[in-house]
């Protein structure tokens, strides 16, 4: 549809990636800013809502996303020094992080107004805590009202488990109000103690829901929608990096989405045809940001 847009919003991080004790790599992060570039090089129109220092940092992740087709009208530079995260690699390329607070989002920051055939996509820590979680909040109700296409990734890592008591609430808000929820196993076990993508979607929180995408590493995707469950094999690869694996995958549905002209009223009307054209497309994604030290799709 012509003037559709897509909408990202989450933290902004500078991740400089170690592997055996040095640095291998620096490249502009954060879970929503990943996921907005790969949209960016696919050359769909998403714009990117989020805050970061107004410093030398700050200003090369602004070009970076500039330079990426990924509009940065809600972009804001505040006052304050940029959040740097240090990522240490593992035997398996996954990435345990170390985190340098910075900037904040002003009180009351500026925010895009979705449309009923737009795309949102949110998620991450970022939506479930302290100042950011009002701004995630109140561009989430902003698409609910208007009827556009919500999907939410909670992104919920272990070393959040301290506060899992106090955020979970707000997971179970956001999952509420979305159309598609896309996780791992892992996240859903962090929050829920679950173990499988049938255990997770019979969740009273998914209630709502039209689709849960549970991702399982090499162990494949498997889709619920209505009654069904389908499991979808991804192919064996020699990662570099697994870092914006998952939200490149997030990228990849979108993508698929968008093509296809789905709209939350039709949605849970999609073919299986379809429906395996969008999990692909998240595969291809996933699996061409794992083959190098870039966060996102290389350029097509």
């Amino acid at each position: 549809m012509k003037n559709r847009r897509i909408f990202t919003t989450g933290e902004i991080v500078y991740d400089i990636i170690f592997r055996d004790g040095q640095p291998v790599a620096a490249r502009p992060g954060g879970a929503m800013l990943n996921s907005s570039v790969s949209l960016g090089r696919s050359k769909l129109p998403v714009s990117f809502a989020g805050t970061c220092g107004n410093d030398q940092v700050g200003n090369l992740i602004k070009q970076f996303l500039r330079d990426n087709g990924v509009d940065t009208s809600y972009l804001h530079l505040e006052n304050a020094q940029s959040i740097i995260a240090l990522a240490f690699l593992d035997e398996n390329y996954n990435a345990s992080y170390s985190f340098y607070k910075g900037a904040s989002p002003p009180e009351n920051p500026s925010l895009p107004e979705p449309a009923e055939h737009d795309i949102l996509l949110f998620g991450s820590f970022y939506s479930v805590s302290g100042p950011t979680r009002h701004a995630a909040s109140k561009l989430r109700s902003a698409a609910l009202k208007s009827g556009s296409l919500i999907i939410y990734d909670p992104n919920f890592r272990s070393s959040h488990l301290s506060d899992l008591e106090k955020v979970k609430p707000y997971i179970e808000e956001n999952i509420e109000s979305s159309v598609i929820v896309r996780g791992s196993d892992e996240d859903f076990n962090n929050i829920f103690g679950t173990s499988s993508a049938s255990e997770t979607w019979e969740l009273p929180c998914f209630r709502n829901c039209t689709a849960l995408l549970y991702t399982r590493s090499a162990d494949g995707v498997d889709l619920c929608i209505n009654n069904n469950l389908k499991h979808y094999s991804v192919p064996a690869i020699k990662p570099v990096s697994t870092i914006g694996a998952g939200d490149s995958f997030n990228a990849g549905i979108i993508a698929a989405l968008y093509e296809n002209g789905a709209h939350r009223s039709d949605l849970a009307k999609l073919s299986e045809k379809a429906w395996d054209m969008v999990v692909k497309r998240g595969i291809e994604f996933s699996s061409a940001v794992c083959m190098s030290y870039d966060n996102y799709i290389p350029h097509p």
